[in-house]
């Protein structure tokens, strides 16, 4: 893994200098550090509410619904964040999500868990994950042009590890939270992480600059723009085949591992393995220790170039964790999966997007981005299918081989196509190009005016 000299090597902490970085980073932390709250939360509800022979279902269900909102407004996200001031429109997502998750608190606090209850709950999970489709790809396009290419990779590694650090606390309390203050306080003490964070974005004083002319070429445009742009984006994507299988092997991972790991994790752990959630709370903070000391890792080596080659092994790491996860379902292997879950989707995702942001130009990044985000649509979206099919077979029947297939897929891919493992994003300057050139210049016409200026003695002459 090759780097440049050492003298142009990020510092681990170097990013955090720029008091705009840190504000987004911060608002980043309180918001998104409460959506393990949530995730739980709706999943132990669900399970309370529903019928027996349709739980596993209905679990299943709910990430679909947050698939059907991710898939319908991750990519026109990327659009938006490609068009309007990125700062403002985090702002606005982040209210939204405020909104929407206190106004579950409300319904199952009033409510009775039955069909209206349920039905009113899927609504407003559509609505807050939409908003949180287009807060993603939006975070992502800001960073690289706060920081500049030489520090964004290590501004990418610190906005995931700065989340890993705070999810491990936020998974452990989920389970002690619903078992002693219910579902309802759950979704309304994380809701306000969301509101802490639009008050975090209003104090910062960055604004969205784009091109002359991409802002004469998106002036005047009717909503059918946003279409177009989108089209633009996945063109893009294909033109470029480092920026295309970057792409598509995330979107596999998520789509192939999280539905039974992610969306069904719990009812497995619950159910099948034998945990309560208070256990559940020890097993799961696995995952997000194991993001953590990964992020950390990545924010260590972010002068690492071989990017490609990390996403690669990330994908592995996170499909053998998929493996142990389920073969054979014990408390330990649910807890050593997890880790190894949590390393491999952080270095997967972290590494993917800092190819990304380097091969991606800032007017077209929230598209492609966006693209990262689908696979998370998706992931979330099989969900349901997935659980049917586990409530007609039973999950510890069809999970353990599922596993081994998924690792032979991803495996294969990575294999066939070595464009993932071969992408780098090189080490930058601590000076642009520019500003060397001028330094230089001006050396020299010093170095000039030293040699041809008048001899003293001729000069009083």
């Amino acid at each position: 893994m090759s780097a440049s000299p050492s003298a142009t090597r990020p510092g681990m902490t170097e990013p955090l200098r720029l008091r705009e970085f840190r504000l987004l980073l911060a608002g980043f932390i309180v918001g998104q550090s409460m959506m393990p709250l949530q995730f739980v939360a709706s999943i132990a509800w669900i399970q309370l509410v529903a019928p027996d022979h349709i739980e596993i279902l209905m679990v299943g269900a709910i990430g679909t619904i947050r698939g059907i909102g991710m898939i319908g407004f991750g990519l026109f996200g990327g659009a938006l964040a490609d068009r309007f001031d990125r700062r403002r429109l985090l702002m606005v997502t982040q209210a939204i999500a405020f909104v929407s998750n206190m106004l579950i608190a409300v319904m199952i606090w009033t409510g009775d868990g039955g069909t209206t209850d349920i039905i009113i709950f899927f609504a407003l999970t559509i609505v807050a994950s939409a908003a949180l489709a287009i807060d993603g790809p939006t975070r992502n396009a800001i960073t690289p042009e706060i920081l500049g290419p030489r520090l964004t990779p290590s501004g990418i590694a610190l906005n995931s590890a700065a989340m890993q650090f705070a999810m491990p606390v936020a998974i452990f309390a989920s389970g002690l939270m619903i078992d002693h203050l219910g579902h309802g306080a759950v979704f309304a003490i994380s809701s306000f992480g969301h509101l802490g964070e639009v008050v975090i974005l209003a104090m910062m004083s960055y604004r969205t600059v784009f091109s002359a002319a991409h802002l004469a070429a998106a002036r005047g445009q009717g909503p059918g723009q946003a279409i177009r742009d989108i089209g633009a984006g996945f063109r893009y994507a294909r033109s470029k085949s480092v920026i295309l299988w970057t792409v598509l092997i995330v979107v596999l991972m998520m789509s192939l591992i999280m539905p039974p790991t992610g969306t069904l994790g719990p009812q497995w752990v619950t159910t099948v393995v034998g945990a309560t959630w208070s256990e559940f709370s020890y097993i799961a903070v696995f995952w997000g220790g194991g993001a953590m000391i990964a992020s950390l890792f990545l924010v260590r080596f972010s002068w690492i170039e071989r990017k490609g080659l990390l996403t690669g092994i990330g994908v592995i790491i996170m499909a053998l964790g998929f493996v142990v996860f389920t073969n054979p379902p014990t408390v330990i292997n649910a807890m050593m999966g997890n880790l190894l879950l949590g390393v491999g989707m952080s270095v997967a995702m972290v590494s993917a997007n800092a190819t990304l942001a380097h091969e991606t130009p800032n007017e077209m990044r929230g598209r492609i981005m966006g693209l990262i985000f689908l696979g998370m649509g998706i992931a979330q979206l099989a969900g349901l299918p997935l659980g049917a099919v586990a409530q007609t077979l039973s999950m510890e029947t069809l999970f353990p081989p599922m596993s081994y297939a998924v690792l032979a897929i991803l495996a294969a891919i990575i294999f066939v196509r070595p464009v993932i493992i071969q992408a780098r994003v090189p080490q930058h300057p601590i000076e642009p190009l520019a500003q060397t050139v001028r330094a230089g210049r001006a050396a020299l016409n010093g170095a000039a005016s030293f040699i041809l200026r008048p001899a003293p003695n001729k000069a009083r002459t």
